[in-house]
């Protein structure tokens, strides 16, 4: 519809749910195919209507297995339910399992590299409070780390 046509749009509602159309109207349609067209799919629009009215208003009833389909579909949801919490728990106790595992190798860890053996830790206190050779004897050691008797 066009812009000469929009005075048109109610009468056209009008007639295609009433059925009776104006002289007026008439003579519009007949020059005008954008509208006979509107006219023609609203007219099948409400007949299309009018024909699902009766299943509406008499409550159309579902199929005679359906109660049964509705019943196994419920319990076979269920059932899928029920394995569900299971399977949960199983997860969530490996899941904590792990977590221990893990904390106690942590700890053990830690406590293990902490502790020196105690020879170790006599030569590293030896290792801390030694001091360079100094003076004389230090002069003789280069001295016979030069010399060929003790070559390096």
């Amino acid at each position: 519809m066009n812009g000469t046509c929009e005075k048109w749009k109610d009468q056209l509602l009008e007639a295609a749910l009433a059925g009776a159309t104006t002289k007026d109207l008439e003579e519009h349609l007949r020059g005008c195919a954008k509208c006979s067209t509107e006219l023609d799919e609203v007219r099948a629009r409400a007949a299309r209507l009018d024909a699902l009215l009766p299943l509406v208003a008499r409550g159309a009833e579902p199929s005679a297995d359906f109660r049964a389909r509705v019943l196994a579909a419920a319990e076979a949801a269920s059932e899928g339910k029920r394995a569900w919490p299971w399977r949960a728990w199983t997860l969530a106790g490996t899941a904590v399992a792990v977590v221990v595992v893990l904390m106690v190798a942590v700890t053990w860890q830690r406590r293990t590299a902490r502790m020196i053996p105690g020879d170790e830790l006599a030569g590293a206190q030896k290792l801390a409070g030694w001091r360079a050779p100094s003076g004389l004897q230090g002069r003789k050691f280069c001295e016979r780390c030069r010399s060929s008797e003790n070559p390096i």
